[in-house]
């Protein structure tokens, strides 16, 4: 067993990593990474860039979650953390970026994380800043994959929260009297009125950053403290079309396929915002393109452009509605038509008619399950008879997050956790322990959970008879319907979900 002394031996303290690298020289390459101003604001110091283009850096901090994230926020890359003393740190910082501690400085506070306020000092022009920190905040949101960023402004300060994998996580927080600029600032790239604070607005910006094309909607709403603004980031070199990669069962899969392919015909996604719906039917359309058929879209809003397809966008103010643009497209001689979304009765009534008269059509509803879209319908005011004669398929989906496969592991849960659930006590889980990869949540990427309702001939005898939802349900899974619970569990014995993510489905559905 090795004494006190011999272990002592094989510690390096502060003096020493300060003294390895007192000695020598930082390439201006690497420094330039991270900026001065950045590196005395979070204690950090670039010294190399290792062969996975990580930026290895010098932390007093090299343990704080929320402080990487805020390095990673300025740097647009992922750092290595190597932890030594702020004073030691400093004295490395100072030599280093060869600072004149005579020059002018502004100091003011900013917070970084919840817990710990430091000084942030500003040695160039407030314009560049703003404008830096803008595409700071847009550039880290498009390398973590965000979906959304919204800009939230309260009394003291403007927080900064992304949408990762449907989850928002909080980035940052800006000094209340830099909010103006940054408003300002956004609302110049979309193209706003600068001077209208009244009233919403929305705008459109389009980027490109290595390669990748972003387009980003920009929605402004006025609040008691400030303009929000939240930005939808469509980032199109990583959308994937292909209904392969959508999660489905590849049974169910099968059958979903075979109703896309009838030449008419409604087919139906259910589910809330945010469960993927539009990405399941962007998918579907990239699936039946082709030279010979012609397929129109009608969206609010227009998310991603497809080639070959023909797509219009509504402006309910000046009368182009679902209902106005359906009844017009329908003289466009088209075999296949998307309607975004079935909000009203006309809506609903023309949709079904163009299916009896020979065309497929695809929507979408707002619903908990798939059985609950035909008594919608029938809510609605669409007579019982034309649903049943009219829909051949209908989904419900959600959103699930997937565990990194960087720093996947066993999970344990007890029996009874397990049995209450409805699972096997043989069954292994998993779950993320967190890493640079996912940035530290355990999960990157999302899959869709399904249940899959072909309207067979007992069913359509069921919509006839308008009985209850629970009634259509019944057949259905004597049919064979695997409901969206049970796809959830499916996928967390697959491993590719954790227990947290489909008991937080299951709490929803159930």
């Amino acid at each position: 067993m090795e004494n006190k002394t011999d272990i002592e031996s094989l510690v390096t303290t502060d003096e020493q990593i300060y003294n390895q690298f007192e000695g020598i020289s930082i390439s201006h390459s690497v420094l330039s990474q991270i900026p001065y101003t950045v590196a005395i604001e979070y204690f950090v110091l670039p010294y190399s860039i290792d062969e996975k283009g990580r930026i290895e850096v010098l932390m007093a901090y090299a343990h704080d979650v929320e402080m990487i994230q805020a390095i990673q926020l300025h740097t647009g890359v992922c750092i290595k953390p190597k932890a030594i003393g702020k004073d030691y740190l400093l004295k490395l910082i100072a030599k280093h970026y060869d600072i004149d501690k005579s020059g002018p400085e502004t100091e003011e506070k900013v917070t970084v994380s919840r817990d710990r306020e430091i000084p942030q000092r500003l040695s160039y022009n407030r314009l560049d800043d703003t404008v830096s920190i803008v595409n700071d905040i847009i550039f880290e949101a498009i390398r973590l994959r965000a979906s959304d960023i919204h800009f939230e402004p309260f009394e003291r300060e403007m927080c900064i929260r992304f949408r990762v994998d449907g989850i928002l996580q909080e980035m940052m927080t800006i000094p209340v009297k830099r909010v103006p600029e940054l408003i300002s600032r956004v609302k110049i790239m979309a193209q706003l009125n600068i001077a209208e604070k009244r009233r919403s607005q929305d705008g459109r910006i389009s980027i490109a950053k290595q390669g990748k094309e972003v387009d980003i909607r920009v929605s402004t709403l006025p609040t008691d403290f400030g303009e929000k603004i939240v930005l939808r980031l469509l980032d199109k070199s990583s959308f994937d079309f292909n209904l392969e990669n959508i999660g489905m069962l590849p049974s169910k899969l099968g059958l979903f396929k075979k109703a896309i392919q009838m030449p008419n015909g409604i087919v139906l996604i259910t589910g809330p915002t945010g469960s993927g719906k539009s990405t399941t039917l962007y998918g579907v359309i990239n699936y039946l393109k082709k030279p010979g058929v012609n397929i129109s879209t009608i969206e609010d809003p227009i998310e991603y452009n497809i080639t070959g397809i023909s797509q219009t966008q509504i402006k309910p103010d000046i009368g182009l509605t679902f209902a106005a643009m359906l009844r017009t497209l329908l003289r466009q001689d088209p075999n296949i038509i998307m309607v975004g979304e079935m909000r009203d009765q006309e809506t609903a009534e023309i949709a079904i008619r163009s299916s009896l008269t020979g065309h497929l059509v695809l929507s979408t509803l707002h619903t908990n399950d798939a059985p609950s879209a035909i008594t919608r319908l029938i809510d609605m005011g669409v007579e019982s008879y034309l649903v049943a004669s009219s829909v051949s398929m209908i989904i419900a989906q959600r959103l699930v997050r997937r565990i990194c496969s960087h720093c996947k592991c066993e999970d344990t849960l007890s029996n009874d956790i397990k049995k209450s659930i409805g699972l096997s006590s043989e069954i292994t889980v998993y779950k993320g322990l967190g890493c640079s990869a996912c940035g530290h949540t355990g999960y990157r990427g999302r899959t869709g959970i399904f249940e899959v309702l072909p309207i067979s001939e007992e069913i359509r005898h069921l919509i006839n008879n308008k009985v209850y939802a629970s009634d259509i349900r019944n057949q259905a899974v004597k049919e064979g319907l695997v409901s969206l619970r049970d796809s959830a569990l499916l996928k967390l014995t697959e491993g590719e979900t954790s227990i947290e993510e489909v008991v937080r489905e299951i709490s929803v559905l159930t």
